[in-house]
This record gives C-alpha cells, structure tokens and sequence, in this order.
C-alpha cells in the first residue's frame, strides 16, 4: 500500500486545477495567416441546428483540423452531411466548429454515437417513463457517487446530467473490470448494479474521485494514468486492463465533447 498511499500524498487534486476548456473556434479573417489559428490536429469538425425545442449534431471526423476547414469554407457544397448550407451560404465559419482529440479512435467514437442524433433542448421536459432520455446522470453519495443511466434521479443539488454517453451493457462491463482489477491490486471497491443504475463505494477517496472527474468533467489527469500503472504491475490480465483503459479514454472525450456543446448552445441563446 506504501504506493498507494505516496499517490495519495502527492497528486490528490481536483477540477478546478486540471481542466482547461477547449478552444473556440476563432472567426475566419480575411489574411491568409488567420488559417494558422486553426489546429492541424486531429478531431471533429461540427455544425449544430438548433430549434425551439430539439438540436441536432453534425460531425465530421477530421484527421487534420486545419486542412478540412479551410476546404469546407472553400466548398461547403462538397459536404451535405454536415449541413451548412441550409439557412443560407452566410457565416459559414460561425456556424462551423471543432473539436480536438488525443486519439482519432475517439473521434469516431463520438460520431458514431452522436452524429445527426434528434436531442431535446429541454431533455426534462420531455422525457416520462416510456421514454426516460438518452442522459446519464451522476449523483454524489456520503460513501462514493452513482451513475444513472436514465432520467430515473430526482435532481438535487448532488446531481449532474452528463448527457448521452454511451451504451449501457458496455458501460456495466468496464466498470466492474475496473473494480476487478482494482481488488486484485489489494484496493477494496465495490460496485453495486440496480435497474439502470450503478453505485461506486467502499474505495479508496481519491480513486473514487479520479473516476467520478472522468465521469463529471471528462478528465484524465496524471494521477488516474498513475493509478492504472499500479494495475498494470498488480496483474497478468492485460487485455482487460487496455480494454478498460481505453473505454474511459473514450468515455472523457464523449463527456468533454457534450460539455463543449452545452456551452455552444448556451452561448447561442446568449
């Protein structure tokens, strides 16, 4: 436990000292030079319509931010899935967004589960027990926090829409691979599964934390990376414990995604 506890000493942190929003996208000038602000990192390019009551997403996958910008302002013609050209040809690059990621793989993760989705403006207005939303919702409990899959909490001051991140059965399975590995590595954690539901408890605070921030935030923070090199030297099952780590590097990059695009459609109505 001496690791465990020098991780405790040395890394406990929070949000507040690790998440950086991501950038915005800056308005198209007139120079040429301007092009530079955009990233030649990979990422997804976006554009979302809004209504009174429903938006919808259009994404595209980018290998070169920068690059597939710059054409689309060129010939937003040549890319109907994204679009643009509905209202009008005016302030295409307005209308165009983007969004950076550390591995294309989760690019494509967010495209397939987001792209030309109908989602309410309003989820709990519309949502009843027929029809129990696409959110997930994280509540903050005296001995750890729950994930519920469905609109199925009763908000509270300790609950946080965290909007569609994924499916539910992949979800169920990463996360009790996760406590698996943590108790082989001599860490109590137990996972309590309920109808559309799980519970994190009996662990120790930090990991909790480290798990709840990629949850709430979408951050994987060094101490997290640190945590699942503990894992890897208390097992042999390496497969699992890549799996594992990639589904919450994905399951981030979702969350910071619909971050971002909560905040696009607040700054909208502003």
């Amino acid at each position: 436990m001496d690791e465990i506890e020098h991780l405790v000493d040395e890394t406990y942190r929070h949000y507040y000292e690790h998440f950086e929003p991501a950038p915005k996208v800056p308005a198209p000038a007139e120079d040429a030079d301007a092009e530079a602000n955009y990233p030649a990192a990979p990422g997804l390019i976006y554009h979302i319509q809004k209504t009174a009551s429903v938006f919808v997403i259009r994404t595209l996958i980018s290998s070169n931010i920068r690059t597939d910008f710059e054409r689309i302002l060129a010939a937003p013609e040549d890319y109907p899935s994204l679009r643009l050209l509905e209202g009008g040809d005016g302030q295409l690059g307005g209308q165009l967004k983007f969004f950076m990621v550390e591995n294309p793989s989760e690019a494509e993760i967010i495209h397939d589960q987001l792209h030309n989705r109908r989602f309410p403006v309003v989820e709990e207005l519309l949502c009843n027990l027929s029809d129990p939303g696409f959110s997930w919702w994280l509540t903050t409990k005296d001995s750890g926090f729950q994930i519920a899959f469905t609109m199925s909490v009763t908000a509270s001051d300790q609950t946080v829409k965290l909007g569609p991140l994924g499916d539910r059965e992949l979800a169920l399975r990463n996360f009790q691979r996760f406590a698996e590995l943590v108790n082989q590595a001599g860490i109590e954690m137990n996972i309590q599964n309920e109808v559309n539901r799980v519970q994190f408890n009996d662990c120790e605070e930090f990991i909790l934390e480290e798990l709840k921030d990629v949850f709430e935030f979408g951050v994987i923070t060094q101490t997290f990376k640190d945590i699942f090199k503990i894992l890897a030297r208390k097992t042999y099952d390496f497969t699992r414990l890549e799996e594992t780590w990639y589904y919450l590097h994905e399951l981030a990059a979702v969350r910071r995604f619909w971050i971002q695009v909560q905040f696009d459609l607040n700054a909208a109505e502003a």
